[in-house]
């Protein structure tokens, strides 16, 4: 039996993985997340369950930690749409980049044999599209692909890793606020207008997949037979309208989505912007430049990932309608 450690037990993407391997009945788990402690009868019982912040730990204390840790997961890091302040290239670089590289060096001294990370499948866009510039443009784009890029520089020397490239994550986490309350609150005050182009089509898009399905892929990468490398994830590909549509529904708002022109949509994103500025802030998504992200479709057809990691089906849709409903 082998054991796995999931930093950010806790969160979505942490908890999912969490049960995933448990269910195997074929690895010990142990998580490490930061506090506070949920309420009893959220933690599986089957797994061994820590509480600090691992960036204020030494690493002689880490590498004790991570000793007879067949594989780490790294499920952490600071999200894209936190606006810290200036500038947000270092604070999302510290936050999200050097961690990474640090705990992979330190994961090899303890013996652990595969490092997982989970990050962002924007870092597929910025392949496809360099013409983009969106490692330029945007701090936490930046700072996910330094973060990719470093971490499969550290495989050898006993160490495999891994990264796994995630589209939008829907799923809940019994007792835990879910990160898509944001969304609907400014869903809620209209703030998520769909952009319109000149024949007054509604565009753009993204890919959705669920909780459960990120933690089937997680164990599938812990496998030995999977070659270490990135692997863009994804499941169901929808339109911005029918997201939103889907989310109104749920939150059974009669609230009418605001459409706009791209010009209409450009100077919202100027406003805020502006606000950013005047507060000493930087968004992770420069808001003007976003604006193009979110007209594109940005879809992903995962073959690779399907057929290497072996997730399996489900409904996206009635996820979707679950989280909403709580909110």
């Amino acid at each position: 039996m082998k054991s796995v450690c999931i930093l950010g037990g806790t969160g979505l993407i942490g908890y999912a993985a969490t049960k995933a391997f448990l269910d195997t009945e074929d690895y010990r788990v142990t998580t490490f997340s930061l506090p506070p402690v949920p309420e009893d009868g959220v933690l599986d019982a089957r797994a061994k369950h820590h509480f600090g912040d691992i960036n204020e730990m030494s690493d002689a204390e880490i590498v004790k930690f991570l000793k007879g840790q067949d594989i780490f997961i790294f499920a952490g890091g600071v999200n894209a749409h936190y606006i810290p302040k200036k500038p947000a290239k270092a604070f999302f670089f510290q936050a999200n980049v050097e961690p990474v590289q640090h705990l992979a060096q330190l994961a090899r001294q303890a013996g652990v044999s595969r490092f997982i990370l989970c990050t962002s499948f924007y870092n597929y866009f910025h392949a496809l599209w360099p013409d983009m510039q969106l490692t330029e443009l945007h701090p936490y784009i930046y700072a996910s692909v330094e973060q990719e890029m470093r971490l499969l520089a550290e495989n050898g020397n006993g160490l495999e890793t891994i990264a796994l490239r995630l589209p939008y994550v829907v799923g809940l986490v019994p007792g835990r606020v879910s990160a898509w309350q944001t969304y609907a609150k400014r869903l809620q005050r209209r703030e998520f207008p769909l952009y319109v182009d000149h024949h007054n089509k509604a565009t753009g898009g993204s890919c959705y997949m669920t909780a459960k399905q990120v933690g089937q892929a997680l164990v599938g990468a812990a496998s030995e037979d999977v070659v270490p490398k990135s692997y863009t994830l994804g499941w169901r590909n929808i339109s911005n309208e029918a997201f939103l549509m889907q989310a109104k529904r749920a939150l059974q708002s009669d609230i009418k989505i605001k459409t706009l022109t791209l010009r209409e949509f450009q100077a919202v994103a100027r406003k805020e912007a502006h606000e950013i500025e005047l507060a000493g802030r930087e968004a992770g998504f420069e808001p003007v430049a976003y604006t193009e992200l979110l007209t594109r479709a940005l879809y992903v057809n995962p073959i690779e990932a399907l057929d290497v990691l072996d997730y399996h089906a489900d409904n996206v849709e009635k996820a979707i309608q679950e989280v909403f409903t709580t909110l």
